[in-house]
């Protein structure tokens, strides 16, 4: 296949092989081709057994590869995707089969299916869209976009066109401070251990609490014994010997 695509050379066409597809960090696009007919991007099929173009739908053995297709036509949108709109219009997918050389056909898509032996005819009688001087401008343009290290993203899928600029040295903008709140200042553990309640019997009670409820306890049976003496001492006198 590179040495049937090398043949396109001598008409104006620039070749770029096993290059990223744009929107899918680990997906390759096999051949991207550049050159008077526009952008042409090129997937290689080895396909056994019978394989035809039938009422617009590709065919092998008699089952539909439709999924083949709408690769094709995924990686040309992702091709022009990455260009300028007025260039976009320019990209095309094609399919070629190695192991059946002289098919011919188009789907129903608009993707062209040809046998390598009539690859490179195919390409070479596109209709002229591009000047040599535009080619090679929009080829090297490609050659960029579709060569960068893919950008790592979190969660979506990023563009590995995307290239965040990059300022003169020294002129990145200070961060901006952040508002900062006054906390209160720590204290020794010591002193919050004296000023946290402690629980007892199910009640808050304070450091020193017990000492006062134990005094009024006592406080409060003295004066209970004091009045309740002369009532028990006259019942004792009442009471038959």
């Amino acid at each position: 296949m590179a040495d049937r695509l090398a043949r396109l050379g001598p008409y104006g066409w620039f070749l770029l092989h096993d290059v990223h597809w744009p929107g899918r960090p680990l997906a390759r696009l096999e051949h991207v081709l550049v050159g008077p007919g526009g952008v042409v991007v090129v997937s290689a099929k080895n396909w056994s057994g019978g394989v035809d173009v039938v009422d617009g739908a590709l065919r092998q053995n008699g089952h539909d590869r439709f999924p083949a297709v709408e690769t094709a036509l995924a990686q040309a949108a992702a091709v022009a995707a990455v260009l300028p709109a007025p260039r976009r219009r320019l990209v095309r997918s094609l399919i070629c089969l190695t192991a059946q050389p002289d098919l011919q056909g188009t789907t129903a898509s608009g993707i062209e299916v040809r046998g390598i032996d009539c690859f490179a005819a195919a390409v070479t009688d596109l209709p002229d869209v591009l000047d040599a001087p535009s080619a090679l401008l929009l080829y090297a343009e490609l050659g960029q976009l579709l060569t960068r290290p893919q950008v790592p993203g979190s969660g979506a899928v990023q563009n590995p066109a995307y290239r965040p600029a990059a300022g003169p040295p020294n002129t990145a903008r200070p961060a901006a401070p952040r508002p900062t709140t006054a906390r209160p200042a720590r204290r020794h553990p010591a002193q919050i251990r004296s000023v946290q309640p402690r629980y007892v019997y199910g009640r808050e009670q304070r450091p020193g609490t017990v000492l006062r409820v134990v005094g009024r306890s006592l406080v409060a049976g003295l004066v209970s014994a004091a009045l309740l003496a002369p009532p028990l001492w006259l019942l004792w006198e009442l009471l038959p010997k």
